[in-house]
């Protein structure tokens, strides 16, 4: 992946660093230290004020596009695809959801979902908040900036910890990466686990 994006976006970073943002999981995780990685762009890296930038833009993208989509299909959820997906997103999130609904106040709803999105971990950010925004009863706009400000928090935080290990933003990125498919994985063993718990459940 890394190949494909130095090969064909070498006259535009600010372009690749925009797309892999757009990715989910990756994000702006990702997509920041691989903007100021000079072992794959040498002097076309982009600075951090401008990686930072590309991948706070692009990070953000789908995030009302994915709140819309979710919300549509829970409201109107008809079919095997619909109700499958609905019931697996909030089987997924429940504990999170749960938070948001013990929450009286709105603010604190939309700190809750906004640090939710600011950690700078694998299987959080705006692809996962926005799905939780999409799940909850929040009005699109406030979760769109509480969303916004925790991916804010989040880019920075990693422009930082780039910024700090300037030199190491090539292993920063490897290691990212890593841990991402380290979660993905750890994810789907878990869900296999799961299923097979409850079939046993439900034969016996």
């Amino acid at each position: 992946m890394l190949d494909f994006f130095a090969e064909n976006f070498s006259g535009c970073v600010f372009l690749a660093v925009i797309l892999m943002a757009m990715i989910p999981t990756i994000e702006s995780k990702i997509a920041i230290p691989f903007g100021l990685s000079y072992a794959i762009w040498g002097e076309a890296t982009l600075s951090p004020i401008a990686s930072f930038a590309c991948a706070y833009v692009g990070s953000m993208l789908p995030s009302v596009l994915i709140i819309l989509i979710v919300r549509k299909l829970k409201n109107k959820a008809s079919g095997f695809v619909c109700d499958k997906f609905i019931n697996g997103a909030e089987s997924r999130y429940h504990k999170k959801l749960a938070e948001l609904s013990s929450k009286s106040k709105t603010f604190y709803k939309l700190s809750t979902l906004a640090l939710f999105v600011a950690v700078p971990i694998p299987l959080t950010g705006v692809y996962s908040g926005s799905l939780i925004a999409g799940l909850s009863n929040l009005k699109v706009w406030q979760a769109f900036i509480a969303i916004a400000v925790g991916e804010f928090i989040s880019c920075l935080a990693v422009t930082l910890l780039c910024m700090l290990f300037e030199n190491s933003t090539l292993y920063i990125l490897l290691i990212s990466l890593a841990l991402v498919v380290i979660f993905l994985l750890s994810d789907i063993v878990f869900m296999l686990i799961k299923k097979k718990k409850k079939r046993t459940i439900e034969n016996v």
